[in-house]
């Protein structure tokens, strides 16, 4: 049983961190094809192969072998020696301990599929955000259209890994993205500064089509708080200023991540109160 068990946690650490360098790809490209239509000729997800920023030299295998090569090239690009960011590790590190942790959780079996394109899709949509503060309809729309469709053939199968049905699915997403449209105008009124983007709106609205519209509340608040104690960090930290805006779209991940993986106990906690 341990072998099966150290078998299984290597799968999942080599497959996060692949995924995770994959992850890396489509973070850098999505923004570039979005910003400009003629770009999408000259790009897509998996062409060209990656090459450095600075020096436009093609990225050898070698070089691009997830945390290793980072550690082995010092964080320097293997020709011109720019230092390379250290998004790249960070994100494969974070994909690597989710994928394994999701792995853990619900084991082997074919609804983890679903989980993780979850999983994989809030952290590409968060990175484009703290980079770019934007959130491709793209990626929102893909999320809210598997969020429904995951919902329908778990649900309706009877099967226990998601404990909404369709109609809270449904009313997740248009819960979702109504709450923080009210939010943005009532803020808007009031202070005539815009405090949220409408990108911010349709990743609610798909992570409603996942957790269904009971979590929503709780995704909220739990997403101001993070936000709150991140800005006061970096206030304090001096690393922005208290008009520098922050992207909300990676604490409503975080915070729909964790409704998701929980939301059996989370749902069940609520029926008691």
């Amino acid at each position: 049983m341990q072998e099966i068990n150290l078998t299984i946690i290597f799968i999942l650490v080599i497959s996060g961190l692949i995924v995770g360098s994959l992850l890396n790809v489509f973070i850098y490209r999505i923004p570039i094809i979005c910003s400009e239509p003629s770009n999408k000729r000259k790009y897509n997800l998996f062409w060209p192969r990656s090459q450095c920023r600075n020096c436009s030299n093609t990225i050898q295998f070698l070089h691009n072998i997830p945390i290793i090569s980072y550690i082995i090239l010092k964080g320097r690009c293997a020709y011109c020696k720019t230092t390379i960011s250290p998004q790249y590790p960070i994100v494969e590190i974070i994909t690597m301990i989710l994928t394994l942790y999701c792995g853990l959780h619900y084991g082997f079996i074919i609804e983890l599929i679903a989980i993780l394109i979850f999983l994989w899709l809030l952290i590409i949509i968060s990175f484009i955000d703290i980079n770019h503060k934007i959130i491709p309809d793209s990626l929102s729309l893909t999320l809210l259209w598997a969020g429904l469709l995951f919902t329908v053939i778990y649900s309706d199968n009877g099967l226990p890994l998601n404990p909404i049905d369709t109609k809270s699915s449904i009313l997740g997403v248009i819960s979702g993205y109504l709450i923080l449209w009210f939010i943005y105008h009532i803020h808007f009124f009031i202070t005539k500064k815009e405090g949220l983007g409408y990108g911010d709106f349709k990743l609610l609205a798909a992570i409603g089509a996942w957790v269904g519209w009971q979590l929503i509340p709780m995704i909220l608040f739990l997403a101001s708080i993070l936000g709150l104690i991140y800005g006061l960090i970096s206030i304090n930290l001096k690393l922005t200023d208290k008009d520098t805006p922050i992207a909300f779209g990676p604490f409503l991940a975080i915070s729909g991540w964790i409704s998701l993986v929980f939301s059996a106990k989370i749902i069940t906690i609520y029926s008691l109160i």
